[in-house]
């Protein structure tokens, strides 16, 4: 797992505290949840070719291999 920051308004943390504390959770598992429902909504309905396309679009540089350049223009077509 990677930690990380995030800014939220005072009423949406708020809520969430209280709503953590009423489910018997914590805080940071309630925005795990809601950050897995924004990923799901976006690559649940892509195909595996598709969600394979985007990951490798989105890929650092340093780790890309060379490929062919109808390849390249496929993954850059998905990733814009």
């Amino acid at each position: 797992m990677i930690r990380t920051q995030v800014y939220l308004p005072e009423e949406t943390h708020h809520l969430l505290m209280k709503l953590a504390r009423r489910k018997g959770t914590s805080f940071s598992q309630l925005v795990r949840e809601g950050v897995d429902v924004v990923v799901r909504k976006t690559y649940g309905k892509l195909t595996p070719q598709k969600r394979a396309l985007k990951f490798f679009a989105h890929f650092p540089n340093k780790w890309r291999v060379k490929l062919s350049d109808s390849a390249v223009d496929l993954i850059r077509k998905e990733r814009d």
